[in-house]
């Protein structure tokens, strides 16, 4: 049985990280391979001082009354978290904490993967060549599944860089229509644009992992905001109210503290475990999001949503590219649109469902071509 080693961002505390890496470790998996996640930390010293990092503020401040009175259920949300990563990912048995380490210790394997997730964005990993393979012999086989660069533009001093490292690899996909791109402008190379991980596993696979219990027996809406790449906020807020006012339903709050208390028909499962994020998403009437991660389970399970972004023509186009793809464009919101009539609430979830299958057959069959290496 032929070895798999991935890298990826796999246990920060953030949902959507720990499923992307466990998702493309059960499918390949599936394809008949022994396959190990490459226990890289991130961050590292390597990503402290980060020249490219965005100085804009994207912070959602919370007032820090509210962050205190959160802090027992966030701790539980990150102990939840690392539980998870302990119980379904299987790591390599050294841990590495800089791009010097896994040269140094170089972990082997017969095929190595970069997985999903902003791994090649400068502004998160400060172009970290560990992210590219740079510790993979020259001869292994070498591929990308679904990474994204999380911009159109790379700062010229890493071009050279990444046109080296990304040469070595023998099949390169992204998970953006601007990383293709990127690909072909700056590096030269063509790629395949393929689902994330999490979309390759459907309703039934994800289900066995959720909470079979439901986590509120009344209506709601599920508000899963993120503040890291843009403040959302009031607009996501006054979205929310407005969707209850028109629908009656209760408004579930998770990952992160709000910004108000004292919300009437508001409950808050900020210490919510990854098992009972995936059922809160499943047995809502609708979803409401910043994340991407957060649109595509949303998408998975059949949910009526809408994705908030701060800019649709923005350089990190990942959930525009996304919806487009699906043709959902219409439950795409930018911070400076009106709210949706009730008419817009939903949308043709068959159609999306069938579209979804033809892509995740696609995105699955390239995966399968690049580890058989034909």
């Amino acid at each position: 049985m032929k070895t798999i080693g991935i890298i990826t961002i796999h246990k920060i505390y953030n949902y959507g990280s720990v499923f992307q890496a466990f998702a493309l470790q059960y499918i390949c998996e599936k394809m008949g391979f022994k396959v190990e996640i490459i226990d890289y930390n991130f961050p590292n010293s390597f990503h402290a001082e980060n020249k490219y990092q965005s100085n804009c503020n994207s912070q959602s401040n919370e007032p820090i009354w509210i962050k205190i009175l959160f802090a027992k259920a966030l701790l539980c949300q990150h102990q939840r978290i690392s539980s998870f990563v302990r119980r379904f990912q299987y790591l390599s048995p050294n841990q590495y904490s800089s791009p010097a380490d896994l040269k140094e210790e170089r972990p082997t394997y017969d095929i190595y993967i970069t997985g999903s997730d902003q791994l090649w964005n400068p502004r998160f990993c400060n172009g970290d060549p560990a992210f590219m393979l740079h510790f993979a012999p020259d001869r292994a086989l070498k591929i990308s599944y679904a990474a994204s660069f999380g911009t159109n533009v790379l700062p010229k001093d890493l071009e050279p860089l990444y046109k080296k490292l990304l040469n070595r690899y023998a099949y390169i996909s992204v998970r953006e229509n601007s990383g293709k791109k990127v690909m072909k402008d700056i590096i030269g190379m063509e790629s395949m644009v393929v689902l994330d991980p999490t979309l390759l596993l459907n309703q039934d696979e994800w289900n066995k992992i959720a909470t079979s219990k439901k986590q509120l027996k009344k209506k709601y809406i599920l508000c899963y905001y993120l503040n890291y790449t843009f403040n959302s906020f009031p607009y996501a807020d006054n979205l929310a109210a407005y969707m209850q006012k028109l629908t009656g339903y209760e408004i579930v709050r998770v990952a992160r503290p709000p910004h108000k208390l004292f919300v009437p028909h508001t409950h808050y499962r900020i210490g919510a475990s990854p098992e009972e994020f995936l059922a809160l998403i499943r047995d809502a009437e609708m979803v409401l999001t910043t994340s991407f991660h957060g649109t595509a389970f949303a998408i998975n399970f059949g949910k009526p949503v809408f994705t908030i972004v701060k800019d649709r023509m923005a350089s990190d186009n990942r959930l525009v590219s996304l919806m487009e793809n699906l043709g959902m464009e219409q439950q795409v919101l930018s911070i400076k649109d009106s709210f949706p009539t009730v008419d817009k609430f939903t949308y043709d979830v068959e159609k999306v469902q069938r579209r979804l299958e033809i892509l995740r057959q696609e995105s699955k069959q390239y995966l399968f071509n690049a580890l058989h290496h034909g």
